[in-house]
This record gives C-alpha cells, sequence and structure tokens, in this order.
C-alpha cells in the first residue's frame, strides 16, 4: 500500500508545485486581511520576541539540537502518514545535522515536511482552545503559540540551504517553490488561527481559494488571449 501511496504522491509532485506557484499571488493578497493591532497579536509577537532573547542567551548550539531533533521527527511523523514505518534518529556530535532511517524509498513529501510544517505550533493548536476556555482567554496562551512558530521560522531558516541533501534530493526548482508557498499558507493558517482559532482558519482558507480561483481565472484568460491570434489565423 505504501508504494501505491508513494506512486500517487510523486505522480502529484510538479502539479501540487504548479498549484503552489499559481497561488502565491493570493496567499500574498490574503495576508491584508489580518488584524494585527490587537491584544491577541501583540501577545503572539512578544512571544517570539522571548524566542529569540531565549536563542541569544542559550547560544546556538542547545536551540541547534532541539531544532535538529524535530526536524527529524517531522520525517518520521509524514513517513508514518504516507505508511512508511521509520526509526533511530542520529544527531551529528557537532550538531550540523541529523539523519532517520526510513525502511523504505519514500516520497518528497516526507523529504520537505520539515521544511514547511511546524510541528510542535501544530500540536499546541489542538491544545490551545482548551487552555484558552480553562484560562479565560489569558494572553499568556498567545505568547507561548507566537514562541512555537517563531521557533519553528528560525529552524528552516537556519536549515534551508544549497547543501540541504532533502532539498538536492527533491530539485532545487521544485524545493524552492514548495517551501515557499507552503510556509506562506503555514503563516497564513498560524496568524488565522491565532485571530479566531479553528474557525478562524477555515475562513482563511476559504478566502484564500476564492483568491486563488480569481488569479487562475485570470492567468487563464492571459493565455487565452495569447493563443487567440494563432486559433483566428488557422481557421
Amino acid at each position: 500500500m505504501s508504494k501505491i501511496l508513494d506512486f500517487l504522491i510523486n505522480l502529484l509532485k510538479w502539479p501540487a508545485a504548479l498549484f503552489l506557484a499559481l497561488s502565491l499571488p493570493g496567499l500574498f493578497e490574503s495576508f491584508n486581511a489580518f488584524n494585527f493591532n490587537s491584544l491577541k497579536f501583540y501577545a503572539f509577537f512578544g512571544g517570539a520576541g522571548f524566542y529569540f532573547v531565549i536563542l541569544v542567551l542559550c547560544g546556538y548550539n542547545i536551540c541547534a539540537t532541539i531544532q535538529i531533533i524535530s526536524h527529524e521527527l517531522t520525517h518520521i511523523l509524514f513517513a508514518y502518514l504516507t505508511l512508511h514505518s521509520a526509526d533511530r534518529i542520529r544527531i551529528r556530535p557537532d550538531d550540523m545535522g541529523g539523519s532517520v532511517r526510513i525502511n523504505s524509498k519514500g516520497n518528497w513529501l516526507i523529504l520537505l515536511a520539515p521544511y514547511f510544517f511546524p510541528l510542535f505550533s501544530a500540536i499546541y493548536m489542538l491544545m490551545m482552545p482548551g487552555l484558552l476556555r480553562i484560562t479565560n482567554d489569558n494572553w499568556l496562551i498567545y505568547a507561548i503559540f507566537g514562541y512555537l512558530f517563531f521557533y519553528y521560522a528560525a529552524t528552516v531558516l537556519s536549515q534551508v540551504h544549497p547543501g540541504q541533501t532533502d532539498i538536492i534530493r527533491c530539485g532545487y526548482l521544485f524545493s524552492t517553490i514548495v517551501i515557499i508557498a507552503a510556509n506562506l499558507y503555514v503563516i497564513g493558517m498560524i496568524f488565522s488561527f491565532n485571530e479566531g482559532l479553528w474557525p478562524g482558519v477555515e475562513k482563511y482558507l476559504r478566502s484564500v481559494s476564492e483568491l486563488n480561483r480569481e488569479y487562475f481565472q485570470n492567468f487563464a484568460a492571459l493565455i487565452r488571449q495569447y493563443f487567440q491570434p494563432a486559433i483566428v489565423g488557422i481557421k
């Protein structure tokens, strides 16, 4: 079954990249809808700032070890989600990387998942609605969310580089498209969750879908306009 799933995922590799590339205008425009002038976002960005203070005080090496562990755990998560088995995480002594053994060839989704999926933020999102009810919408809950997300952002920024094995295996062009566009989706979902929890994410995804449809239609119209003289000439 995992081989069939790998075949389908790899078959959708470039169609997924094309969809993400065409989604970029809509994703950028979607950020205009957020109200950053609110206590929720003040707390969120305050938590982000606190992460950078911790990064400076604790030193890069300690943070790098945790980042590598979360990176490899994300590989494992997506391996299991696509019906593979994985084990044996290894961290290099110099904190310059790690590895995980996946007992099959795998697919591009497993390889690139750590560069667009915020593992700890996703876990926290499952807990956050309950925490807000218990604490009566305490601002600290939003600050922790910001801390976790900017931990993920710092992880991605430190691990995306031309020598990264996962990126080389998937190809630079494909990896660039997926990492940029998928992270814009993720950032939008994080902001919308911070603003309105899961209903906010649903609203955001509907908005992006509508924007994408508008841009896709405009793109298709440009293509038709470009080929129209040739079609007329053939007739």
